[in-house]
């Protein structure tokens, strides 16, 4: 088996000529709506078993890299009044090469392996509108594909035999098969060979450096244990 690894929300960054778009709400860039808190130093820790790795160049509230272009939410409030030309230049700035690396990278790893694992690297935030999430991981996958599911369940034993304190759901709290990442590369590969996983981690546990170096250890070695070596 051999992974490529991709962090769609991995900054709040906003290119300079679009940062005016956010001068009425100075902060919520840095909030859990601007990218996933977290998440970059997760992939990081485990970017030496990938044989690529893939990073989100702008928040999610310019463009949503984890969305497919016809998304009805492929441009935040604060972008989607932009003119179409402007809308245009961003997905051809930021979009395009961000799938388009990604997909390339599959494309020229697959021949060499038995399986591909995509790991899509997300976190959470443990209160959305009024509503607890009580899962620290949620493992996300399509369950019309059993190499996908296996995969995802064997991840969950590893981590859960490390950490038996954390709580792990599959599918949880978003739905593995619903438009993202993932679920759009599916469509270019083979249910034998393709097996794409979206990781979501709670940010209650990556809040701070301590937190963070924690859950990358923790997903390293998991990785390691189910047949990623370096």
């Amino acid at each position: 088996m051999k992974m490529i690894l991709s962090c769609e929300h991995a900054t709040a960054a906003v290119p300079e000529p679009y940062v005016e778009l956010f001068a009425g709400a100075p902060h919520v860039l840095e909030t859990h709506r601007g990218y996933d808190i977290g998440a970059l130093e997760v992939a990081k820790a485990v970017e030496g078993l990938a044989e690529g790795a893939y990073y989100g160049g702008c928040s999610r509230l310019l463009i949503d890299l984890n969305r497919s272009l016809h998304h009805p939410r492929l441009f935040s409030e604060f972008s989607q009044g932009l003119p179409e030309a402007e809308k245009e230049s961003i997905i051809a700035l930021w979009y395009t090469p961000f799938r388009s690396d990604t997909l390339q990278a599959v494309e020229e790893v697959l021949p060499w392996c038995d399986l591909l694992l995509h790991l899509s690297v997300h976190s959470f935030t443990p209160v959305l509108d009024g509503v607890v999430r009580t899962n620290d991981i949620g493992l996300l996958y399509d369950p019309q594909r059993q190499a996908e599911k296996d995969l995802a369940r064997r991840l969950a034993r590893t981590i859960h035999a490390t950490d038996p304190h954390l709580s792990i759901r599959m599918n949880h709290p978003y739905r593995g098969a619903s438009d993202g990442h993932t679920t759009a590369l599916r469509r270019h590969f083979k249910v034998e060979t393709y097996l794409g996983i979206e990781l979501e981690i709670n940010q209650r546990l990556l809040e701070d450096d301590r937190g963070r170096i924690a859950m990358g250890q923790l997903l390293r070695a998991a990785l390691g244990d189910v047949g990623f070596g370096d």
